[in-house]
């Protein structure tokens, strides 16, 4: 019996006494069995005794090799195609969002520029005070501005059983304008008050002092109240200008979408 663990004779003599070798598969060498002599296994018998892993090479590993190539199932394939494309088209759809507005604008402001010559800019008018001028439904009217007043304080309302005088100081100086309005449209309207704004000869905008602007009217609002047709209502605006400036201009807007602005100059 021979395997891994059993010397097995071949036809070599051993080279001191001409007995035949026997071969040692787990040592790799042929012995002789009288003298013990070994001298390693040459290369042609280790082949075929399958050396250093036993005869036959039984206990030999095997590797293999797949060279199939790696495929996937066409429902993956369609599902990754579909959401490629669906990517794709939202980044041309955003694209176009950005840039179509873009080219547009420049299209129409070029288109607008050949035809006219010029883009349209603001148109201003300039009256003085005491003018009437319309603003949408209404004729307003700037009839005076004060701009002497420091402080402007409330009175004592004798209804009440103690003092409740208020005092509102400027931080700079108050100018007050006695404004008035005159619906002339042909049903009820509130006048846009948002469409007053007083400035600086440096067009540096003054801002409305609403606390002082209540007192001095006696806690009224009627210009922000709706105006019946034929009705005039007169307001006092209140404006806190910087010490280091002026009072020039109060510009009334006769519309928010409008280009047009009327500057009454003081």
């Amino acid at each position: 019996m021979t395997g891994p663990g059993n010397p097995t004779a071949v036809s070599s003599s051993c080279p001191s006494c001409g007995a035949g070798m026997e071969v040692d598969h787990e040592a790799g060498v042929m012995r002789c069995p009288y003298c013990r002599r070994e001298v390693l296994m040459p290369a042609s018998q280790a082949a075929q005794t399958g050396w250093p892993f036993g005869a036959p090479g039984a206990s030999i590993p095997q590797i293999t090799i797949s060279t199939k190539a790696f495929t996937q199932p066409p429902e993956v394939v369609r599902r990754q195609k579909v959401a490629a494309a669906i990517l794709g088209v939202g980044m041309l759809v955003a694209a176009g969002a950005v840039l179509v507005p873009v080219l547009w604008s420049g299209s129409s402001s070029s288109s607008l520029n050949t035809s006219l010559g010029a883009v349209p800019t603001e148109q201003v008018k300039e009256v003085a005070v005491g003018a009437t001028t319309k603003v949408q439904a209404f004729e307003a009217t700037v009839r005076s501005v004060d701009c002497t007043k420091k402080a402007i304080t409330k009175k004592d309302d004798p209804a009440t059983s103690f003092d409740d005088t208020m005092t509102e100081k400027a931080k700079g100086k108050f100018c007050v304008v006695s404004f008035s309005v005159k619906n002339v449209g042909a049903k009820t309207d509130s006048y846009p008050t948002w469409g007053l704004e007083a400035t600086s000869p440096t067009e540096r905008v003054l801002y409305r002092n609403t606390l002082a602007e209540s007192y001095v009217n006696k806690e009224s609002d009627n210009l922000g109240q709706p105006i019946d047709p034929g009705k005039t209502v007169d307001q006092r605006l209140v404006y806190d200008v910087p010490a280091d400036t002026k009072l020039a201009y109060l510009k009334i807007y006769d519309g928010m979408l409008s280009d047009s602005t009327i500057k009454v100059k003081f």
